[in-house]
């Protein structure tokens, strides 16, 4: 394994165990249920490039305070990292192919995961097959 592979490597799991102190912190303020945070993207892995890339995150709950609450702790944690964050929220009234990137990470905060997120989820998938069946013809 070349150095700069190794650097990659490690700086990827020093940023996963930042993730995970602010998933600590997070659950240890408003616990793990009613939210979910999902992080997507290059953020987590060794293809982040840290003079041009940001990290994704979305969150999800019934709660729009909660929600705030949420957003205002994980904007404080990397902007005292200086660290651009492209953050938002995932809003249940317009399903959109935007939010399969986040519903499908693989870095999930909590076990949160509704049915009327599932059933959120089952839409956005639709709204893409639609765009993708008036790209085909």
């Amino acid at each position: 394994m070349d150095q700069i592979s190794e650097f990659n490597i490690n700086n990827a799991k020093a940023r996963i165990r930042g993730l995970i102190d602010l998933q600590k912190r997070l659950q240890s303020l408003y616990g793990e249920n009613n939210y979910n945070v999902f992080v997507f993207g290059s953020y987590p892995t060794v293809k982040y490039d840290e003079t041009k890339s940001d990290v994704d995150i979305a969150v999800y709950t019934p709660d729009i305070e909660l929600y705030k609450k949420i957003a205002l702790e994980i904007e404080e944690f990397f902007s005292k990292k200086d660290i651009p964050t492209d953050l938002f929220f995932i809003d249940l009234s317009f399903p959109a192919p935007i939010y399969l990137a986040p519903l499908h990470a693989q870095i999930q905060f909590t076990d949160y995961y509704p049915q009327e997120l599932k059933t959120f989820e089952s839409k956005c998938n639709d709204a893409l097959k639609k765009i993708n069946e008036k790209m085909a013809v």
